[in-house]
């Protein structure tokens, strides 16, 4: 058997939670994958429609279709300026909330205390991971070949 911890809030488990509003937080954790995902599922429509519109595969992107690759380029850059600005809003929340019950352990879960500031530490991840996954996408774009060629 474990021993219960006694829930007891004589103080708000967030302390610092009124300094940061839902929507900085909503942003701060899923802009960074929303930006992300866009850019896989618009940036494969965009790299492929030109050199692969139905089952013949050509040299060149199709003449009508040439400024699909500025336009992923640009979508790109805008969906890692996204994620950048996730990182960034998260930053400024994590320096808002980082001193939220620091130092006091013993049934943080059971409480929920911090989340502001754990919500903060996950925008910060993912602002981060994703903003270098979608530059890391442009790696991809410059080596390999557009279309056959």
């Amino acid at each position: 058997m474990t021993a219960e911890v006694p829930l007891s809030l004589t103080h708000s488990p967030a302390p610092h939670g009124g300094h940061v509003g839902t929507a900085q937080i909503a942003f701060a954790v899923v802009a960074g994958p929303l930006a992300w995902f866009i850019l896989v599922c618009a940036g494969e429509a965009l790299a492929s429609e030109p050199c692969f519109p139905g089952s013949h595969r050509y040299a060149t992107p199709l003449p009508g279709l040439r400024w699909t690759w500025p336009a992923l380029i640009a979508l790109l850059v805008l969906c890692a300026l996204v994620a950048f600005a996730a990182f960034a809003v998260s930053w400024r929340m994590y320096r808002v909330t980082r001193a939220e019950e620091a130092g006091r352990r013993a049934g943080l879960l059971d409480e929920g205390v911090g989340r502001t500031r754990f919500m903060a530490l996950w925008g910060l991840l993912y602002g981060a991971g994703f903003c270098v996954a979608t530059l890391l996408s442009l790696a991809a774009y410059i080596a390999l070949p557009r279309c056959a060629g």
